[in-house]
């Protein structure tokens, strides 16, 4: 990945790191963290930007490592911090092998599906679905009305569930 590719896709990196980050730790645009992170992992990714074309994502890759790094700075500022098992149930009553089984099947026809989108719709959804846009920001980002967003997510949405009814058949 050369220098312009990478400068074309670092600021929704960045963005999307940032809202991730302020979910991952809510309070902590005080302390600066979501900056921290996102400054962090746009740095560790571009001293990786000749093996960044070997990924499928490289918008995948930068939200696990910067998930990562936040958990590991909210760890290091806060060891005294334990996690509680209470609320997390016990591994005998997880999904079945059957139903785990199904949900991969669904899994993998629902990605197969997305990625036959055109891209225009592929966008659409990674933003409001994967990213967490609100629809004012994908209207902004696209230089679009709020209405004609909520009217393209729902056709495509739509059109994503009769693909998806349609592969059940």
């Amino acid at each position: 990945m050369d220098r312009k590719e990478f400068e074309s896709i670092a600021p929704a990196i960045r963005d999307g790191i940032v809202r991730m980050v302020r979910r991952l730790a809510p309070g902590s645009e005080a302390s600066g963290l979501p900056e921290d992170v996102a400054q962090d992992t746009l740095l560790r990714l571009w001293t990786r930007r000749d093996s960044l074309d070997s990924y499928r994502s490289v918008e995948a890759l930068a939200m696990v490592m910067a998930r990562n790094r936040a958990v590991d700075i909210l760890r290091a500022e806060h060891p005294d911090r334990h996690m509680s098992l209470d609320g997390f149930d016990s591994p005998d009553s997880g999904p079945s092998p059957h139903e785990s089984l199904e949900a991969d099947e669904a899994d993998s026809t629902l990605r197969n599906i997305l990625a036959s989108l055109p891209s225009s719709q592929q966008a659409l959804i990674r933003m409001r679905h994967i990213e967490g846009m609100e629809i004012g920001e994908i209207a902004a980002a696209t230089g679009s009305s709020e209405n004609s967003i909520r009217v393209a997510l729902s056709r495509t949405r739509r059109h994503i569930k009769e693909l998806f009814s349609q592969q059940d058949a």
